[in-house]
């Protein structure tokens, strides 16, 4: 695209004049639907009363007379900006459904690297918050780890006795189950808080993406941002058990890649909470 548009919206497609492209605002999408519906020919939309211009709803003078379009709106954008009319209701939700990355109501799904940017932004401003609560615990297991080191090290070059494995072992436990549980109060509160507030962390803010609930817009309940961390903090408390870290490792990982293909682009614990992840509105 030779010229970004002022805002998100659906432009016409420089490389195929019979589509829409989506722009979220920061980049051109994958998101692509056709300039007309599939039931055309059955649709009112074009076949105004002359003299009236259908536009959007609150805008009757959005779309713009034969030419004049190009005063009155962005270089290429759809009439009217925004979703096309009707977002994707006027296309059904069966079409909607079959485009996979938005859903029956004009939602745009978020994409992977959106989110997984998201996560890992998020995760960085928990472990520093964790990192500045438990810093006792942490300085602790710091030199715990570094006294083992240096002991064995003495013990190969001396060719005395190496330290017990298994008493480092209950002494780095002691520390770090302090440390695991702060983390998984602090990641609780952080989610929780900006979720219900503000439908996204500061990482989804970031990126541009929102949390809302499958059925349609609006704040999530404290119970259901809480059921969205039940994965999250599962696999914590996993990875201080032997056996069971091995099963948490891997679904800490089968948790985020689910969306990869899943219908309505769910990890796990959207499908726990009923939710899904939004790219978000420029209105909202």
């Amino acid at each position: 695209m030779s010229e970004l548009p002022a805002g998100p919206g659906w432009y016409e497609d420089e490389h195929d004049p019979l589509l829409l492209r989506y722009f979220d605002g920061v980049v051109w999408t994958s998101n692509t639907t056709p300039r007309r519906s599939p039931t055309a020919e059955a649709s009112t939309i074009g076949r105004a009363t002359p003299g009236v211009i259908p536009g959007r709803a609150g805008n009757p003078g959005a779309w713009a007379q034969p030419g004049q379009q190009q005063g009155q709106r962005g270089q290429g954008q759809y009439p009217g900006g925004g979703m096309p009319p009707g977002g994707y209701g006027a296309y059904g939700p069966d079409y909607a459904t079959q485009q996979g990355a938005v859903l029956p109501d004009g939602a745009v799904l978020a994409e992977w690297w959106r989110r997984l940017i998201g996560r890992i932004l998020d995760f960085i401003v928990t472990a520093v918050i964790t990192l500045v609560i438990a810093w006792p615990w942490v300085s602790q297991a710091l030199s715990t780890t570094s006294d083992f080191f240096a002991q064995t090290l003495r013990a190969a070059e001396n060719g005395g006795a190496a330290p017990s494995q298994a008493a480092f072992a209950e002494q780095f436990y002691k520390v770090v189950l302090p440390i695991t549980l702060i983390n998984i109060a602090v990641s609780l509160v952080y989610e929780t808080a900006f979720l219900t507030t503000r439908g996204a962390t500061p990482g989804k803010m970031v990126t541009g993406t929102l949390v809302r609930l499958v059925e349609g817009p609006g704040r999530l309940s404290v119970a259901t941002a809480l059921r969205r961390q039940i994965i999250s903090v599962c696999t914590s408390l996993m990875g201080l058990v032997p056996l069971l870290s091995i099963f948490g490792s891997g679904l800490s990982l089968v948790d985020p890649a689910w969306m990869l293909w899943d219908p309505k682009r769910q990890c796990l614990h959207d499908k726990l909470a009923d939710t899904v992840v939004i790219l978000r509105n420029p209105q909202s």
